[in-house]
């Protein structure tokens, strides 16, 4: 019965599948004892003190500038927030009266004041406030680690450990990728924490789940499913073996497999070009290789300059920000989408207030054109960043043209006043929007004279066509953008920019989807923007197609009426592809 095979459910937080051995881990539970100490102790107690925060701070820097060499500044400034708790002289002044007024030794009573300001904060339905007791726990957890002498960095793990955890900070998640930790199941942090975002550029793998610590022994083999929040706990030979050739497409297999690519973009067997780019959202390692090869990002969010600290960064944080972002691809292009903040990303507080139904409420451009301040900081920086003629701007969640011609207007006003400082910009820059929701489809013909280009977000817009929450698992059986009735908006979309010659491209999850693939190209997208896990195979099997052959498929699709006899189509063609030789083009 020990090693019986069992699967439990998490919410996935960092995509990617990995196997290893269970080791569970608690860094950021502390259980200090309580010491009277003589009069004569305190001042060596506080100076001991005095000497941890120090070490804790030179931890940190290193932590620093090890983030802005991989991820780039906007990472590394997660731990600027952890500098600023780890030398907070009102907190440390308080917490030396209690040593020399009570007498007590330095770990106890620092450890109390933190459980103290700590409690309240883990119990917050705000996501700010609990992001910060996570973040003073993490500071914590390294002064009482010098204050006891026990440096917890100093323990290797054993190849393909993936680490237990309550919670993991932003240096948790560094040093244990360096001490070879592979995953991470976590009890604490949604997707948009620090470690969420960290983990997610360094292609960890990581769940979430309250419970599944309570099912897992230490050295038990597990298999840890990112994408779709699972874990199988004693997996069988048959699991194992499956995940070892899904292995293959994740994280530095990614990076390896990308660079063995040859010409971008692919071509269909009878040589037609198939636009292909990129979706990112914080730098990682994988920039590299994309920018060498010369791949177009086809959507860049920018939501993480606002998560990293929980406030939006001034303008000269964004424009460095940007202007990295763009001189790394300088060779190519990106377009930049403005923030797209709202209900799955943002904690109840003064600015963003409760709402009752918040998919349906308060976010995208609807929030940006309300808060103008924030929105023309943005466009500042995005425009001084634009030097280079590469970049393009994005409005994310457009419902009607006058949220455009707004948006247009004040663009042009930060224009005018750009150039009356002299500031150099790209003047003809592109500004483009997200079809995400029906209303924009079925006006995409009229959108599409009030904009550049148009980009199909197809999660959004299928979970607002079929009424279905994409993250509610009671309805996953209803979410598919391969209804019948997503699909003519797709194509009622691509219609509407060949009509108005301006490019439309598809960026949700069904762009990197292999049984979408032949379909799209028989639409004849201009950019299919994927995750850059997607791209090698995908690269792969557009060379077995055939262009001609794909457009009556699409045809013989969007007659459909149901899911089923999409999918039927999809997968019969698939099929026929996957019986043809493959040819290896230079």
């Amino acid at each position: 019965m020990l090693n019986k095979r069992k699967v439990i459910r998490g919410e996935p937080i960092s995509g990617g599948i990995v196997l290893g051995t269970a080791r569970l881990v608690t860094p950021g539970d502390v259980d200090v004892a309580e010491i009277v100490i003589p009069a004569s102790r305190v001042r060596a107690e506080i100076e001991g003190l005095d000497k941890a925060i120090e070490d804790t701070v030179a931890e940190l820097h290193e932590l620093r500038d090890s983030a802005d060499r991989r991820m780039g500044g906007a990472v590394s400034k997660i731990f600027d927030a952890q500098l600023l708790i780890a030398g907070d002289i009102e907190f440390l002044k308080q917490v030396k009266s209690e040593i020399k007024s009570r007498r007590r030794n330095a770990a106890f009573v620092y450890n109390s004041f933190v459980r103290h300001t700590t409690a309240p904060l883990k119990h917050a339905s705000d996501e700010y406030l609990a992001q910060m007791a996570l973040d003073i726990e993490a500071v914590a957890s390294r002064v009482l680690s010098h204050l006891s002498g026990f440096e917890k960095c100093e323990l290797n793990f054993p190849a393909n450990t993936i680490v237990l955890a309550d919670s993991l900070s932003p240096g948790d998640v560094l040093s244990m990728r360096e001490r070879r930790a592979i995953g991470f199941l976590v009890r604490e942090g949604g997707k948009n924490s620090h470690m969420a975002l960290i983990t997610r550029a360094l292609f960890i793998p990581v769940v979430l789940s309250e419970k599944a610590h309570i099912e897992i022994e230490n050295d038990s083999r597990l298999i840890l499913d990112g994408t779709n929040g699972e874990v199988i706990i004693n997996p069988t030979d048959n699991d194992w073996a499956t995940v070892q050739k899904l292995k293959r497409r994740q994280g530095p297999a990614v990076i390896a497999r990308v660079r063995k690519l040859g010409e971008v973009p692919p071509m269909t067997a009878d040589g037609k070009e198939v636009p292909v780019g990129v979706n990112l959202t914080i730098p990682g390692p994988v920039d590299d290789v994309l920018a060498q090869k010369k791949f177009p990002v086809g959507l860049y969010r920018t939501e993480f300059l606002y998560l990293a600290n929980y406030e939006f960064p001034d303008e000269e944080t964004q424009f460095q920000y940007y202007s990295q972002i763009a001189q790394k691809y300088s060779e190519s292009s990106i377009a930049l989408r403005v923030f797209d903040l709202g209900y799955d990303k943002l904690a109840v507080d003064e600015t963003w207030p409760h709402e009752d139904n918040p998919a349906l409420g308060w976010r995208g451009i609807r929030a940006l054109l309300d808060m103008e301040d924030v929105f023309i900081t943005q466009l500042r920086a995005i425009l001084r960043a634009s030097a280079l003629n590469n970049v393009s701007i994005m409005l994310p969640m457009v419902t009607d043209g006058a949220e455009i011609d707004r948006a247009r207007k004040i663009l042009s006003q930060v224009k005018f006043d750009l150039k009356k400082s002299g500031e150099p910009f790209d003047d003809d820059i592109k500004m483009g929007i997200m079809v995400e929701v029906p209303s924009a489809a079925m006006m995409a013909e009229s959108l599409a004279r009030k904009a550049d280009f148009l980009s199909i977000g197809t999660n959004d817009l299928t979970q607002y066509t079929l009424a279905s929450d994409r993250m509610n698992i009671r309805v996953s059986n209803v979410y598919s953008a391969f209804h019948p009735s997503v699909l003519r908006l797709i194509r009622m979309t691509i219609e509407a920019g060949k009509k108005n010659s301006i490019p439309v491209s598809i960026c949700g999850e069904i762009a990197g989807d292999l049984l979408a693939l032949p379909l799209f190209i028989g639409l004849d997208v201009d950019l299919l923007s994927m995750s850059p896990s997607r791209i090698f195979d995908l690269y792969r099997l557009v060379r077995r197609i055939d262009a001609s052959m794909a457009r009556h498929l699409a045809l013989s699709v969007m007659e459909s009426t149901t899911q089923q006899s999409v999918m039927n189509k999809l997968q019969s063609y698939k099929q026929e592809l996957e019986k043809k030789p493959f040819r290896k083009r230079k």
